[in-house]
């Protein structure tokens, strides 16, 4: 078999069409070029076409990747999942993963680190979710246990202070400081903080709950008004209230300033 023309591929400068006795054969990028050294002329073998093609196949998943790569940091899983996904012989993604890592491509402890320095100054999410996050994307253990533990002393006072007054005040007056307690404590854990990150700033807390008592207790009376009254209507708005988390004495000084009172 003799190579009869190589030209320039109009709409990809980069890539070449490759013609065998006069017939159009392959295309072929330039790197691919340059490594066997093609010639008009040459004559090779079918041994040396398959050679040819399978390392210009290595070529495309390669630049496949790095445009891929492009958009912003990826992990070995994810390259992975975006070759398989283009049908890449599981051979060529091996080949193309160690190209990546050679040339630091993919770097783990990178990706990780800048992950970390991403959530913490432009999101409110705690280290758990960042450490999910890692996980997801097959980040070795290590590196993420590093991390997670960096993250976690990266968390200022000033931070977890701002997100539990803001969980706070969105929940006091509409339900009992239990209940605005365990709501914050609720909401605060699905954004990534454990109870280890919490519980120091939210121990000390003045959270009252007498305007949400004294609202829930208004509602409850015209509710079970309607249908009771006296000592009983009495019985069943302290025991709804108590399932809110509202505190007995604390419900029996509302049920006193209501003009409630036991018959």
């Amino acid at each position: 078999m003799k190579i009869t023309t190589i030209e320039v591929q109009k709409h990809n400068k980069d890539r070449f069409n490759l013609y065998i006795d006069g017939d159009f054969s392959m295309g072929i990028d330039s790197a691919t070029y340059v490594k066997f050294n093609l010639k008009k002329g040459d004559v090779i073998s079918e041994e040396q076409l398959v050679a040819i093609k399978e390392y210009d196949d290595y070529r495309r998943a390669i630049n496949s990747a790095v445009v891929y790569l492009s958009y912003k940091k990826r992990t070995e899983k994810e390259i992975r999942e975006y070759l398989k996904k283009n049908e890449t012989a599981e051979e060529i993604v091996d080949a193309v993963i160690k190209y990546c890592y050679d040339n630091r491509y993919i770097d783990h402890d990178d990706y990780a680190r800048s992950l970390m320095n991403t959530m913490i100054n432009t999101t409110d999410k705690g280290p758990d979710v960042f450490r999910q996050k890692l996980f997801e994307k097959g980040i070795e253990r290590p590196i993420i246990d590093s991390y997670y533990d960096i993250y976690t002393e990266e968390i200022t006072a000033e931070r977890m202070e701002k997100l539990i007054d803001k969980q706070l005040k969105k929940h006091q007056g509409k339900a009992s400081s239990y209940m605005a307690v365990q709501k914050t404590i609720q909401t605060l854990i699905q954004k990534g903080y454990n109870l280890d990150n919490i519980m120091p700033y939210l121990d000390h807390k003045d959270v009252t709950d007498h305007e949400a008592l004294l609202k829930e207790l208004e509602k409850q009376v015209n509710r079970w008004s309607k249908k009771t009254e006296g000592y009983e209507l009495k019985t069943k708005v302290v025991t709804v209230l108590m399932r809110k988390g509202y505190k007995y004495d604390a419900i029996n000084s509302a049920l006193k300033e209501s003009g409630i009172e036991d018959e």
